[in-house]
């Protein structure tokens, strides 16, 4: 079986999955970069040298590489599509050939976006039309990408649960433990307003003035740093809070190891969040935003982790103080953060299940579902799924 996976980067987000589906015996596999990163984002740590990496081939330059990674793309058993231009694809449409798109929320400012014309004959073309094709499957990198489909009528029973695999070796005693006496607290982004970073330094405040010893850690940059240093300001927090500025994932990573409590914030704005897998697997007892992409795959409220209401502080910092005045519920959330990641949401699992399925359909013309995790059926999430009715 020929797999091809086209998107824009060959990055941390894909590569581990990508690993994973080049050592299955029976697959030949290639991914197709279609952009060159750039600068920036190499030094922040993302960028990988695709000329290490034997199955990664660029559809830039200057000695046919465009035409042919598209070639290939028209030849292949199996295409997944992620953000890369629609000609990679263009005859598989035309002749119903199994194809995958992989996408997080189309419509994140709002269905009404789609009416503007540049974006409707884009949405048409992409997915509306594809989508009711008998071979053309949705890998919903959002717990929102479904209802985003479902209001075009689109790939409909043709939608799977999917995300970006982190990396999730977990060797023995990689928890560390900071024994200074001190409850340790994580938050890390881009300082932007959609992420809420004014969230921790707020709930930094609370803990200060119910003299609990602690340290809050905050790793980013952007451009609501001014508005949060004030903040600390404010609040007298400078022996509390720390701003580390801008790190590289492996930097973030281990911080992640030596934290309690991680706090993920974004609303629904944030498309995936590889920060949520990538505490849980860290051991950090996680509060997330019910808003963002992976909250509603990866996370069971109060079972691997606490969810709060989107937008809603008191939501918010009610279920942070829940883990601050428990040490017993931080270690059983961690405990099964750690195994939701280790035994399900794994890279491994990802591409044994995303091949199974892509046999089953190239052999028997029908798909299958898993019954969590991976590969299962994506149902149709309101934005308003999970309230607080505590509060």
């Amino acid at each position: 079986m020929t797999i091809v996976f086209v998107s824009n980067f060959f990055n941390h987000h894909e590569k581990f999955f990508c690993d994973e589906l080049n050592k299955m015996g029976g697959v030949e596999f290639h991914f197709i970069q279609t952009v060159q990163m750039n600068e920036e984002r190499v030094k922040l740590g993302w960028g990988i040298d695709i000329t290490t990496i034997p199955y990664c081939i660029c559809s830039y330059g200057y000695n046919g590489e465009h035409e042919n990674a598209l070639k290939l793309c028209e030849e292949a058993d199996v295409v997944i599509l992620g953000s890369a231009p629609y000609e990679f694809i263009a005859e598989r449409v035309k002749q119903n050939r199994l194809t995958f798109f992989y996408a997080e929320r189309l419509f994140r400012n709002g269905l009404w976006h789609m009416f503007y014309p540049p974006t409707f004959f884009t949405v048409l073309k992409r997915f509306i039309l594809p989508g009711r094709k008998s071979n053309f499957y949705l890998l919903c990198a959002s717990g929102y990408t479904a209802i985003d489909t479902a209001n075009i009528f689109a790939f409909n029973n043709h939608r799977f649960k999917w995300g970006h695999f982190i990396e999730v070796a977990y060797p023995e005693g990689r928890k560390q433990k900071v024994d200074d006496g001190r409850l340790h607290l994580l938050w890390a982004g881009r300082f932007l307003e959609l992420k809420h970073p004014d969230y921790p330094i707020r709930i930094a405040n609370t803990l200060k003035q119910k003299n609990i010893s602690f340290v809050l850690d905050i790793i980013g940059s952007g451009e609501q740093e001014v508005n949060m240093r004030k903040l600390i300001s404010d609040f007298k927090l400078e022996d509390h809070v720390v701003i580390h500025g801008t790190m590289r994932p492996t930097e973030v990573r281990q911080y992640m190891e030596k934290a309690d409590i991680y706090m993920f914030t974004s609303d629904f704005n944030e498309g995936w969040g590889a920060v949520l897998g990538e505490s849980m697997v860290s051991g950090c007892a996680v509060v997330t935003s019910h808003g963002i992409g992976a909250t509603p795959f990866l996370v069971q409220h109060d079972v691997n982790g606490l969810v709060y209401e989107t937008a809603n502080y008191g939501s918010f910092e009610r279920n942070v103080l829940k883990l601050i005045n428990s040490k017993e519920l931080r270690t059983r959330l961690s405990k099964r953060a750690i195994e939701t990641m280790l035994k399900i949401w794994n890279p491994k699992v990802g591409a044994e299940r995303f091949y199974s399925l892509a046999e089953n359909i190239l052999t028997h013309g029908v798909p299958i579902f898993y019954d969590q995790g991976p590969i299962s059926k994506a149902e149709v999430l309101h934005n308003n799924w999970f309230k607080d009715d505590t509060i």
